[in-house]
């Protein structure tokens, strides 16, 4: 009796949960629909940004479509899988099928769409491998803390190294940004040596050490992780590590206090950016949070995908060639794919049209790509699942965050070899190997 009553409990606890969650949805992409199509395409409409239409028949769906986020994203983040699915559900699910259409370039686009249903896809499959679970190790928590300070030393260096090599350029001037982007793409040129150096001694480690010194309340990591954000700006003009580096202290902070983080304040916080943002153009004239934030995370990368939508109609597949996966079937390697959507698309060779791994997946191989590539990441998600859960190694959700923020604008071959993912991913098996290692000794004392 006592038995079915909890579970009755548990049961109603998770339909609250889910209802609310569905209700918040609903809400967040219908405001992100209304604020696009007010706000924020006005301010990207030079790049092909649009309306999109806002009906009876699109309430519906995104009515289903919220219940389905719901359902898939659960209520909480309590494993490093749970960062990687909500990262996808807050940014990819927006602007790939929300704002799908809001271009110029494919405003014919709908749920059915190619780049559509690989994104509805692909989204679905992780969220149901991520619910697979194991059972807690009992055991005490494998901190890491020897190797994130090697991984520290090696940070350290290669920020030296890229202050030494943008010494004639280095300014945080915010005017100036595009001018050292520019200048930095010749330096540290993707493909090159330096290019790597630079990539991944930077890019892949300091959301890991920024969020192991938030979690711990470490001064020497917290400030390290900073300090690469401030390199990154001065030497490269990006501004996308600031915008990592505040939702992982928000995120790392909740989840110290509380050792989870509930979706339903993830969504009650992206509802309120939304709101902050025609808040302040309606009172100043003008939203910097519309312009260089909300605009980025859902306009550009919607309007991007009409354009790569638009260039698989022209040209169709290129069979991974500009990887060295085609190489393998005899083809010369040639240029990324999201720059020839730069040059054909946006009439600019110099044009980075960054998209989801999903839609890159889609471009290189179709249908066929996406399962392959969506079944990798797959496998990323439950052995970093299993590596917190069974290992303890806490690491492993920093590992995750890192993870999830590169797929949601990058292909996976890209975010594998040139962010440095393989490279954290090598060193949790590393941990895990030495943790089991510590464990047998002790048992056979």
């Amino acid at each position: 009796m006592l038995r079915s009553l909890v579970r009755m409990y548990i049961s109603l606890k998770i339909d609250k949960a889910a209802v609310l969650n569905a209700l918040l949805f609903f809400s967040y992409f219908a405001l992100l629909l209304w604020v696009n199509n007010n706000y924020l395409y006005l301010l990207y409409d030079y790049m092909g940004a649009s309306q999109r239409g806002l009906d009876g028949l699109e309430l519906v769906y995104l009515m289903f479509l919220a219940l389905g986020s719901s359902l898939l994203c659960g209520s909480s983040i309590s494993k490093p899988g749970d960062i990687v699915v909500v990262l996808l559900f807050l940014i990819v699910v927006p602007h790939a099928l929300v704002l799908n259409g809001a271009n110029t370039f494919y405003p014919e686009a709908s749920p059915f769409s190619g780049l559509s249903v690989s994104v509805l896809m692909g989204v679905a499959l992780i969220s149901i491998v991520n619910k697979v679970k194991f059972r807690p190790d009992t055991g005490q928590p494998n901190s890491g803390v020897r190797y994130l300070s090697i991984v520290s030393v090696i940070n350290i260096i290669v920020l030296a190294f890229i202050l030494l090599k943008s010494a004639s350029f280095f300014s945080l001037d915010f005017s100036g940004q595009y001018v050292r982007r520019s200048i930095a793409r010749d330096i540290f040129s993707p493909g090159s040596i330096e290019g790597y150096i630079a990539s991944i001694g930077t890019q892949a480690f300091f959301p890991v050490l920024f969020a192991w010194g938030v979690y711990k309340k470490s001064k020497f990591f917290f400030w390290l992780g900073v300090i690469n954000v401030l390199v990154l700006w001065g030497a490269f003009g990006q501004k996308y590590p600031f915008i990592v580096i505040l939702f992982v202290y928000a995120l790392m902070t909740y989840f110290r206090y509380n050792g989870k983080v509930n979706i339903s304040w993830l969504l009650f916080g992206a509802l309120g950016l939304l709101i902050a943002g025609c808040l302040e153009f309606e009172l100043m004239g003008y939203s910097y949070l519309n312009d260089y934030l909300i605009r980025r995370v859902y306009t550009v990368p919607s309007t991007m995908l009409g354009a790569a939508e638009l260039f698989y109609d022209s040209f169709g597949i290129n069979g991974y060639s500009d990887t060295s996966i085609g190489l393998l079937s005899g083809v010369s390697k040639s240029e990324s794919i999201t720059f020839r959507i730069g040059e054909y698309i946006y009439n600019n060779p110099e044009t980075n049209a960054n998209v989801n791994f999903f839609a890159v997946a889609y471009l290189r191989l179709g249908y066929t790509a996406v399962i392959v590539e969506t079944f990798i990441v797959s496998v990323i998600v439950m052995l970093l699942n299993f590596l917190y859960m069974k290992r303890s190694i806490f690491i492993a959700m920093p590992v995750a965050l890192l993870f999830g923020t590169k797929i949601v604008e990058q292909s996976l071959p890209t975010v594998l070899l040139g962010s440095g993912v393989s490279f954290m991913l090598l060193l949790l098996m590393l941990m895990a190997s030495s943790s089991e290692s510590k464990g047998k000794s002790r048992s056979l004392d």
